[in-house]
């Protein structure tokens, strides 16, 4: 990992990290970025793939969260249903609950998108918790 890093390849690495801002398409851009350099620079194809398998993690925990509020929705609707004048139930609020977790989920994984990009910008070499060292050897093998 002693290798010269240019500011291009700095600046691929902070655009991979911090597609994160841009909910729900944001993965797009370290796709690209991957595909793009991935034979240029070890150094811009670690970082793009860390962001790839990051923002992946996070539209699967928030594809489950979405599941389970709207499981837990339809479950509490015919009990809201049954009569005219019935208040939505504890159920309901659990499902919003759930469907309401994206935003501070979003929130947490942005600034840890943030700091990643920082880092990465800086030249130093930034590794998300458990798949940062495994695409770390498979990168700089």
């Amino acid at each position: 990992m002693n290798e010269k890093i240019s500011t291009e390849e700095k600046l691929m690495s902070l655009l991979s990290h911090l597609s994160m801002l841009i909910p729900n398409i944001g993965i797009l851009a370290p796709i690209i970025i991957w595909i793009n350099q991935k034979d240029k620079s070890k150094f811009v194809k670690f970082n793009a793939l860390q962001a790839i398998f990051f923002q992946l993690v996070f539209l699967v925990i928030m594809m489950l969260s979405m599941f389970i509020g709207i499981i837990l929705m339809l479950i509490s609707l015919p009990f809201m249903t049954s009569t005219p004048d019935a208040e939505p139930g504890t159920l309901f609020f659990v499902s919003m609950i759930f469907m309401f977790l994206y935003f501070p989920f979003w929130f947490v994984f942005a600034i840890y998108a943030v700091v990643a990009s920082v880092k990465s910008f800086k030249g130093k070499v930034f590794r998300y918790a458990i798949i940062g060292k495994i695409i770390e050897k498979r990168t700089y093998k």
